[in-house]
């Protein structure tokens, strides 16, 4: 091994390999190399611009608004606990249960009655079928009357 000799080398790469890819395949189109990069630092720069701009400007909206919800919050917040509000709510509160208690009122009233006209409603229908059992015993008998002659002796003699 002493005696054999060792060499190194180094491979250099001329072409980026998109274009040593084009040239492999037939028909295919080279793109131009740009190696100038300050075109494509001015337009990423002027996006950022703009878009820290909107940012800023929706965070200062966000901000505004949000003071406003809570300013209007507070104000709620006292006109609720002013002395006034809190008399026209018991008012209010006593007002409702009045009417609840109106409104229970009348609805045993309505229950009573409604019982009421079901029972007499039954005992109408019970006197109904009771006439009506005694108008067929009535003709019953009549017919059995006349089956016997009474009848027409009764007429006779008036």
């Amino acid at each position: 091994m002493s005696n054999q000799e060792v060499i190194y080398s180094s491979l250099k790469v001329l072409q980026p390999p998109l274009e040593s890819q084009n040239r492999l395949r037939p028909g295919a189109t080279q793109r131009p190399v740009k190696t100038d990069d300050k075109e494509f630092s001015v337009p990423w720069h002027l996006i950022a611009v703009t878009l820290g701009v909107f940012c800023l400007l929706l965070l200062v909206t966000v901000t505004v608004l949000g003071t406003k919800i809570l300013q209007c919050t507070q104000e709620e917040h006292r006109q609720d606990a002013s002395p006034q509000n809190l008399s026209q709510k018991y008012h209010n509160i006593q007002n409702d249960n009045y009417l609840k208690e109106k409104l229970l009122n009348k609805t045993l009233e309505y229950d009573i009655l409604k019982n009421e006209t079901l029972q007499q409603k039954k005992e109408l229908d019970s006197l109904f079928i009771e006439k009506k059992r005694c108008h067929r015993k009535r003709e019953s008998f009549s017919k059995s009357l006349q089956n016997t002659g009474i009848l027409e002796i009764g007429r006779n003699l008036e």
